[in-house]
């Protein structure tokens, strides 16, 4: 699968930290070239986060929380602060999971991490995803494809994702798959989508 980066044995393995804070708590991560956002703490994603740990969502999440190209590992990170679970994070990136790794222990987050482009066979609860937008839309819809197969009754998919980038289509394709979906919250151009999967 196409991400936002190749796994390119060039690029420079060089490993910094940023820091940020979010829902009054800090996080350092550390990061290198080669990954996405690899010097701040993206718009989508802090929109996804803050609304993840809102009190009304957060107790929701359920035990078990997939991270759907998980990058250096933040969203799990982030969830974890406040609402302790089992991670998985999965990225077709080798930078990234060896990144997402290192993150989750520094952070002594429960955690798995799988290099690879699919959802194995396990169930979750809850899927986030801050879809790869530039790896097209055949890409993105087959990652919402595969969270409906692989989320538990009920369990629910959380997207962020910029409205001039498809999130009304995006709405008809996850309601196509049998989701119900909603728009909690939309900042900045981006919209939340809240995609369940009735059960």
């Amino acid at each position: 699968m196409s991400h936002y980066y190749e796994n390119d044995p060039n690029l420079d393995r060089t490993e910094t930290p940023f820091s940020f804070e979010i829902g009054g708590k800090a996080f350092q991560v550390m990061t290198s070239a080669g990954v996405f956002s690899k010097d701040k703490l993206d718009t989508g994603t802090r929109i996804l986060c803050d609304y993840l740990i809102s009190p009304e969502v957060i107790d929701t999440l359920g035990e078990e929380v997939l991270d759907l190209g998980c990058g250096s590992g933040v969203i799990g990170l982030i969830v974890n602060a406040f609402h302790p679970c089992k991670i998985t994070g999965i990225d077709p990136n080798a930078q990234a999971c060896h990144l997402a790794k290192e993150n989750y222990a520094l952070h002594h987050v429960e955690a798995t991490v799988l290099e690879q482009d699919h959802v194995d066979d396990k169930l979750y609860d809850t899927v986030t995803l801050n879809p790869p937008i530039r790896a097209g839309k055949e890409v993105i819809y087959a990652l919402f494809r595969q969270s409906y197969e692989h989320l538990k009754e009920g369990g629910t998919l959380y997207i962020v994702i910029r409205k001039q980038h498809g999130a009304q289509s995006a709405v008809s394709f996850l309601e196509s798959l049998g989701f119900a979906v909603d728009r909690p919250e939309r900042e900045k151009g981006f919209w939340i989508l809240r995609a369940k999967k009735n059960g």
